[in-house]
């Protein structure tokens, strides 16, 4: 089962470790929830306590599988004792944790996983998105979430996170008319005057 993180991920040098471990560098959080994840199992070698979520076909076996934890176990970059759920669902319907008790949700090319588990995370936790689906446009509009940072990918090891300037980002490039309900149905983010490779918003 490796084989399809080896596919999807460390053969195309897009596992994003680097910028896994700049957001524990800079925010220290505790538990991680990780909606839409399918095979994506980096944050685990990062930090010792993450849920995933994920409804797409095999990923229950893949996330039980002996050869993935030994991976895991022998990749992972700290000395704590490893934590992993697996819900195999979609992450729009509810998830038997407990509200307000994750420190971050990562979402990357899942959907609008932000608004969708928002009541998961704590007040001052983090959603770190990009915007391929529109997730990152979608917690732009939303006044639950502040955004606090942005993230470039420099490569697979080394991300940069800065709060400079926060201002110049978020800008649409045309002046139209852009409402939640318009980028549920294109699912795709706002065109920007100037982008990022991801957001961190904060949830207020």
């Amino acid at each position: 089962m490796l084989n399809l993180y080896e596919k999807y991920h460390s053969k195309k040098e897009y596992t994003s470790v680097g910028l896994f471990r700049e957001i524990k560098k800079r925010f220290n959080p505790k538990r991680i929830l990780y909606p839409g994840c399918y095979v994506h199992i980096t944050p685990s070698l990062v930090f010792p306590d993450v849920v995933y979520v994920d409804s797409f076909r095999n990923t229950q076996k893949f996330y039980e599988s002996l050869q993935v934890k030994e991976f895991i176990e022998k990749s992972k970059e700290y000395s704590e004792k490893t934590k992993i759920k697996f819900y195999h669902q979609d992450y729009n319907k509810d998830i038997p944790e407990d509200r307000e008790s994750f420190d971050v949700i990562i979402s990357q090319y899942g959907g609008f996983v932000g608004k969708a588990v928002k009541k998961y995370l704590k007040k001052g936790g983090i959603l770190v998105c990009n915007n391929s689906h529109g997730d990152a446009s979608m917690a732009s509009m939303d006044p639950d979430y502040a955004l606090i940072t942005v993230y470039i990918r420099r490569s697979d090891e080394k991300f940069s996170i800065s709060s400079k300037n926060l201002q110049e980002y978020m800008i649409p490039k045309k002046k139209v008319k852009v409402t939640r309900k318009s980028i549920e149905e294109t699912t795709k983010g706002i065109p920007y005057t100037k982008s990022s490779s991801g957001y961190v918003f904060r949830k207020k």
